[in-house]
Formats: structure tokens, sequence, C-alpha cells
């Protein structure tokens, strides 16, 4: 208890919304929260519910997405933004609590989106998984590195088309050697922070897909 009260003062907690000190997101801003209308990952179109429409269904495509938050909405990018730059994990934990899921589905494993090798490392932590961790505990499904990912890309943001996007990252993911022949009928949940093209999660769940998994959905912070 002592430590912490030092560390709160050495390191003050203060909102990322507004400001304010006393915590990293405030009640007010919380509330002000406003979840996302869901969409089809494939064509990023409006979609009931997040089901991946009917014409662009896909042998190795997505199943669906649920994202949560509007990355535009400035508190939910001070959100996201205050978890990937400013290496806040604590953020997860906030902006999900109280945070129930229902997917219809029922998964087997929880795959966070990995990083590349050094930049996880210069992070400190895959925010992929930390999300995942979070949300895995309310599903009461078990987070696996399954994929990884072998190769680095340029950052997504610096693609102005989706064909340079996915032109970017294909080929870049991988499933574990010692996942390999265990995924056939498997029922999985790919994590990530932000679904902005998509292009992450799609390239995932082909390489998931082509390993034999059933069910692909996609699960994001925001989008």
């Amino acid at each position: 208890m002592i430590w912490e009260a030092i560390i709160d003062f050495v390191f003050p907690k203060v909102c990322v919304g507004c400001g304010i000190g006393g915590s990293f997101l405030c009640k007010e801003c919380k509330n002000r929260l406003d979840f996302v209308d869901q969409i089809c990952p494939m064509c990023g179109e409006g979609s009931l519910m997040g089901w991946t429409h009917s014409r662009c269904k896909d042998r190795y495509g997505m199943d669906g997405l649920i994202a949560i938050y509007e990355y535009q909405e400035p508190i939910a990018r001070a959100v996201v933004d205050g978890i990937k730059y400013g290496f806040n994990r604590e953020l997860i934990s906030i902006a999900l609590k109280d945070f129930r899921f229902e997917t219809g589905e029922c998964f087997d494993f929880l795959i966070p989106v990995p990083l590349y090798f050094y930049r996880e490392n210069w992070r400190g932590f895959n925010q992929a998984r930390e999300l995942g961790e979070v949300v895995g505990s309310k599903l009461l499904v078990p987070v696996e590195n399954i994929l990884e990912r072998k190769r680095n890309t340029k950052q997504q943001v610096m693609m102005k088309t989706r064909e340079e996007r996915e032109n970017n990252i294909s080929g870049a993911f991988v499933v574990g050697n010692e996942w390999k022949g265990k995924l056939r009928k498997k029922k999985l949940l790919l994590v990530d922070d932000v679904f902005t093209s998509g292009a992450d999660m799609r390239e995932c769940s082909k390489m998931l897909k082509k390993a034999g998994a059933e069910v692909v959905w996609g699960l994001a912070l925001a989008h």
C-alpha cells in the first residue's frame, strides 16, 4: 500500500481523456465512450452484429468482427494511444471493466495478433496479448500465442491503398510449429487493439484457416 502511494506520488495518474488527476480514465470520460456500429471485416461496410456478409464470404476469410469503440472518437483514441504508445497496460482493464462479451460462438482459443520480436521487446509487451488476457478471463477461454510474426513490416498507416496494405502484410505470419496439426475444426478468436484496414487480421485468418481452423472471428478494442 505504501509502495503504491509512493509510485502514485512520483508518477501521478492522469486521465488520458481530460487530464484530471486521480485515474488514467476518469468516470466522466469513461461514460462518454460510445460503442461503435459493427462492420463486416472483409469489406468494412456496416454489418449487423459484425457478421461477415454472405457476399464477402471467403474460404480463408474472417467470419466476423467484434469492435468495441470508435477509434476516431477522441477519448477512445486517447485510450488506445495510451496503451499502444504510452505503454499503459492498466488502461485495458479500465476500459473493459464491467464489459460483458456475448459472441454466439464457443471459442477454443483466443489468439493475439503477434508483434515482430524486437518491436515487442522495445515496448515491453504485446498490447493484443494484454487485451486477450482480459477478454479471455471474462469468456473463460485460454489465450495462446499460436501465431508468429516471422518478418517485420512497414507500419500499415504508411500504406495509402488497401492493395498496398495487403501486399505489405502478405506472408508475415505463420502458425507455430507446435500448433501445426492441432487446429483442425477449432473455433478461434483473434485479438488486436485496433482494426483499421483489417489487413493484419485477414492475413492471420488466412493462415489459421489453412491450418484447419473452422471459424475465425476478430475482436478489437476499436475500429
